[in-house]
């Protein structure tokens, strides 16, 4: 069975910087209107080596609608781009899965902290969480020991519910 991937923390599309990818003839650039200097020296490079590009600019809240019918309107193979902060760049991300990119076809440069979220195996809620080791779940306050694995299906660290000592 196949699960859309999903971005979290440690997800391989989040790099600190833009690279080239010259296998892509098209490059869709998507960033927060603040995000500007972080970026430019990334168009530059593409606009040096006249490499076919669009860019959207983010001002305010993420219109999902507006961003599913640009990322629909892309040819196969383009290249995407997002550098926002964590929540942007998860709805971006979301709606670029699906319309069909893959992880290979998308690089996130997160803006700011990156969220983490531990899945309670007691009460199945999703808990956002820091760098702890353990957690208490903020549904039905069992303790849980974040675990080593990512969860697709439940977009979250499982967390193995313990007693304390």
């Amino acid at each position: 069975m196949y699960y859309n991937p999903v971005l979290f923390d440690r997800s391989e599309t989040i790099v600190e910087q833009f690279t080239i990818n010259p296998t892509r003839k098209k490059y869709l650039i998507i960033f927060e209107q603040n995000e500007i200097k972080v970026i430019r020296a990334f168009i530059d490079e593409v606009q040096k080596k006249k490499i076919e590009h669009d860019l959207i600019v983010i001002s305010g809240e993420v219109n999902q609608k507006e961003i599913q019918k640009i990322l629909l309107q892309q040819k196969m193979g383009t290249q995407l781009y997002i550098s926002s902060t964590w929540d942007k760049a998860a709805a971006i991300f979301s709606e670029a899965v699906e319309a069909g990119f893959t992880e290979d076809e998308i690089q996130t440069v997160i803006q700011g902290p990156k969220k983490k979220f531990l899945y309670c195996m007691k009460c199945f809620s999703l808990n956002e969480i820091q760098n702890e080791k353990e957690a208490e779940c903020m549904h039905c306050e069992a303790m849980l020991e974040v675990g080593p694995f990512f969860s697709i299906v439940r977009k979250g660290y499982i967390g193995y519910p313990f007693i304390p000592l």
